[in-house]
């Protein structure tokens, strides 16, 4: 019984990173095509897409679907298969090999591998948390208050220094704490110091620390799917770029500053912190990799509030999910028996 529903559920994760995979491709597609018409908050909202297709539990059929373009009638293939779709044969196949012993075996030592890294992470950021003082200045506190009145938050949010972490960071999923580096402040201005607070702000606004582990769960189920890793990489570059824009969108006129605040803080640590499943940085998770920081650069520099109209990702956004998030029509009884006398005929 236990092996049975071992080999139905690495069969349903099968599936859904197969069909993952597919509405992927599509995503890249529709963003390359509209280009500049959708700003970083609706190409993460696009890609979120495709995690929600990764868990998605629910069949719903559709007309619609993107994935009836998978489906194809096995009469092209010959009459000994006129009752199934190509779609049919090659799942039963992926079945045969995802459910073998030793398959299963490996997938279950992956998971493990990484769900213990996420603990570790998760026990770095509650010990960081536990061990970072209170930032003596009643001018940071002050600031931080009015920072989360313009961005509409009324949690409380404490903020704190800690020599453990380089670049300022936010901590905690149920008490959310600002951590900035032992020292900075004094190396700061208070505008910086602003920009810096707006930005962590937007990800707590975004709800990013509880994305942050939806984004690892999917990690430990889908580890065997290199789409997966380049996905959840590529949805930790795009919310760093949308916190941009919230961050400027109520003083534009200070991207130039904001620019220069993020090379200050490279230059205090050359070597870009490395991808946790908790906490979101201000320099980002990208694996000591420059480039992303570069694309950021660039778009804060291009950056002009009111220039994108939200009706465009909407619309694209709702689209993409009704054909994305839908199953393919089930063939009716009266298909298939339409099919059988034809493949009949044929012999």
């Amino acid at each position: 019984m236990e092996a049975s529903v071992i080999a139905e559920f690495l069969g349903q994760l099968a599936r859904a990173t197969g069909q993952a995979s597919f509405l992927a491709m599509v995503v890249w597609l529709v963003i390359q095509a509209l280009g500049e018409h959708l700003n970083a908050e609706w190409r993460c909202r696009l890609w979120l897409l495709v995690i929600v297709r990764l868990a998605w539990p629910v069949s719903l059929p559709s007309p619609v679907s993107l994935f009836n373009l998978l489906v194809a009638p096995t009469e092209w293939a010959g009459p000994e298969h006129s009752s199934r779709y190509f779609a049919d044969e090659l799942l039963a196949q992926l079945d045969s090999v995802v459910t073998h012993p030793f398959v299963s075996g490996i997938w279950a030592l992956g998971a493990g591998v990484l769900l213990v890294r996420a603990m570790a992470a998760a026990g770095w950021a509650f010990w960081v948390r536990m061990t970072a003082r209170p930032l003596a200045s009643w001018e940071a506190w002050w600031l931080l208050q009015d920072c989360k009145e313009a961005s509409g938050l009324a949690d409380p949010v404490a903020i704190l220094e800690s020599a453990r972490v380089k670049s300022p960071c936010l901590l905690g999923l149920f008490r959310p704490a600002l951590i900035l580096p032992a020292g900075l402040r004094s190396e700061l201005t208070t505008n910086e110091l602003r920009l810096i607070m707006l930005h962590e702000l937007a990800h707590l606004r975004r709800r990013d620390l509880a994305l942050n582990w939806v984004l690892a769960a999917v990690e430990i189920f889908h580890w065997f799917n290199p789409m997966v890793w380049a996905l959840t990489r590529r949805i930790r570059e795009e919310r760093e770029e949308a916190c941009d824009e919230r961050a400027l969108a109520s003083q534009p006129q200070s991207c130039r500053e904001y620019g220069e605040v993020l090379l200050k803080l490279l230059e205090r640590e050359p070597e870009l912190p490395a991808r946790a499943a908790v906490g979101v940085g201000m320099l980002g998770n990208s694996d000591d990799e420059v480039a992303p920081l570069k694309h950021r650069l660039r778009a804060i520099m291009k950056f002009r509030p009111g220039t994108r109209t939200w009706v465009v990702g909407f619309c694209t956004w709702l689209a993409v999910a009704l054909v994305g998030l839908t199953d393919p029509v089930p063939r009716s009884g009266l298909e298939t028996a339409q099919v059988r006398p034809a493949a009949s005929a044929m012999v």
